[in-house]
């Protein structure tokens, strides 16, 4: 826990902290900028937050730099450290009497205070007290988003807060880092694609290499349970191969020979000659006072028509062009492949020169196809574990649900005796509500707030909270006795500010004097200098 802070611009010092309730008060008139939420700022700032020196520059710019020296005492042992305003990003690390030894940056500062409070969820330290710390000009307390770090603050990111602060974060970590490992091996399959280092192909080429495989592995199986045969008859083998390449042949002729038959059009076509001007004029020879004008516009306009159906012909041309290309090449791969087979129609070397090539054209469809199928298995695989993710997180957000509701009823009973409307948080993947509609009154949806951050307190590993006065202003006095009540019930240290306590209970002003910081009024600031 925090035991104290020491500053020589305080009227009082060292400020001294106890676990559970520690109190600020103010006067019974209310007065303002008497160093209520300042003190508060300053709590939240030896626990490494940052509102002070954004949000409180005042002080700064009428003191000058000025430091914080503060003990921490946890399980018997006590932990010394100072931190000032000029250079905010580092906290020093002291002996019993404040002599600095060492400097730590602000992070990594508040990770030792995660460890000394033995906090084993997977929240940073302030992305999970800053919600709870409630001060006056930080901007958070906002009673419709109560779990909100700041007004900025995406819901989702607010949510994924609130789990780990649960340390139900784990489980969803663990599917999130799997998910994140396939997405990679995704991309590096893309990858491979995208280079050409691997052929993309569709379901129905997949289909297709493993019939082609299949085909493959018969035909070397048929080579080698017929060895000795074909040995001794390489005629029969080459023969058979041999009619296939003709057949193949026969076929790209073929469709060659449509694609020569289309370029012949098209130049036909492209070879056209245009009709010349010339040959309008000695219209006059025929036609008594023709319109030459008009005449010349429509030549104007089929010149145009003509230069536009040329640009498309000659690119139609150019991939008929490059589909011959493919013929030719594929025709002329068939005829060295032929010529091969007539040389070596005697050699037993085409049977080891047969399987060879049969084995290389399977093995490289079988890899086409090995990496197609695990393509397909990332997919699934990403599929299936963003489901089991977010059926996970549906479970998880139901069970904070559950517990956050169960105790706002609880503590609801005890602070209003009467009924009332007792609030809900509701908590989807990536949005909340927090339903305190019924409640229209400002004072009951703070005392809602109020409500929440005690249920977040009991049920997490939370450390502290911290109230200002803002929070207090206008809820009823038998309420406020209440919330005093159940202040007393955590041993975890809770910072309160709160102006003209004589309007509540006996008990509750003995309460607040007994666990009183510090009392606050005109006369007696919280600085030992006044510039307000």
């Amino acid at each position: 826990m925090l035991k104290e802070i020491n500053c020589k611009e305080f009227i009082k010092t060292p400020l001294v902290f106890d676990k559970g309730l520690n109190s600020v008060l103010g006067d019974d008139y209310s007065t303002n900028s008497i160093g209520k939420s300042t003190l508060l700022m300053i709590i939240d700032f030896v626990f490494g937050g940052n509102s002070y020196i954004e949000n409180n520059s005042g002080a700064v710019k009428e003191l000058g730099n000025h430091s914080f020296d503060f003990k921490f005492i946890i399980k018997n042992q006590s932990h010394y450290y100072c931190r000032n305003t000029e250079n905010p990003m580092f906290i020093a690390v002291c002996d019993d009497n404040y002599n600095q030894i060492s400097n730590i940056s602000a992070r990594a500062f508040t990770e030792e205070l995660k460890g000394l409070y033995d906090i084993k969820n997977s929240s940073s330290f302030r992305s999970m007290v800053n919600p709870y710390s409630r001060i006056w000009k930080k901007g958070n307390y906002n009673v419709d988003k109560p779990i909100h770090n700041h007004v900025q603050n995406k819901e989702s990111e607010a949510i994924d807060n609130l789990i780990k602060l649960f340390n139900l974060f784990d489980s969803i970590s663990e599917t999130k880092n799997k998910i994140k490992q396939q997405q990679e091996s995704k991309k590096v399959l893309n990858g491979l694609h995208k280079k050409k280092y691997i052929q993309k192909i569709t379901k129905r080429q997949f289909e297709q290499n493993q019939l082609e495989i299949e085909r493959i592995q018969n035909e070397i199986e048929t080579i080698q349970n017929n060895l000795l045969k074909f040995t001794l008859n390489i005629e029969e083998l080459t023969n058979k191969e041999l009619i296939d390449l003709k057949t193949k042949k026969k076929r790209l002729l073929d469709s060659q020979a449509l694609v020569l038959n289309k370029i012949t059009r098209l130049n036909l076509s492209l070879g056209k000659k245009k009709t010349k001007s010339k040959y309008f004029t000695r219209l006059s020879e025929f036609f008594e006072n023709p319109n030459e004008e008009k005449i010349e516009e429509i030549e104007t306009f089929h010149s145009k028509i003509s230069s536009i159906l040329a640009r498309e012909l000659g690119a139609t041309k150019k991939l008929l062009e490059e589909e011959n290309q493919y013929f030719e090449e594929e025709i002329k791969a068939i005829d060295i492949k032929i010529d091969g087979l007539l040389q070596n129609v005697k050699s037993p070397k085409y049977i080891v020169d047969k399987i060879y090539d049969l084995t290389v054209e399977s093995n490289k469809l079988s890899n086409i196809n090995k990496f197609y199928k695990e393509k397909e298995e990332v997919v699934t695989d990403i599929k299936s574990l963003t489901d089991k993710l977010e059926e996970t997180i549906v479970g998880i957000l139901k069970e904070i649900e559950e517990k956050i509701n169960t105790e706002l009823v609880r503590i609801n009973k005890e602070i209003h005796t009467e009924k009332k409307k007792i609030p809900s948080i509701k908590i989807t993947r990536n949005s909340y509500s927090f339903d305190h509609s019924s409640n229209t009154g400002t004072g009951k949806s703070f005392a809602d707030l109020i409500e929440f951050d005690l249920s977040i307190l009991k049920l997490t590993e939370l450390p502290f909270i911290i109230h200002d006065s803002v929070l207090f202003k206008n809820i009823e006095d038998f309420a406020v006795d209440k919330i005093i009540e159940q202040y007393t019930k955590f041993d975890k240290q809770i910072f309160i500010a709160l102006d003209g306590i004589n309007k509540y209970s006996s008990e509750s002003k003995k309460i607040l004097k007994e666990n009183k910081i510090i009392e606050l009024t005109e006369s007696n600031k919280l600085f030992n200098r006044d510039w307000r």
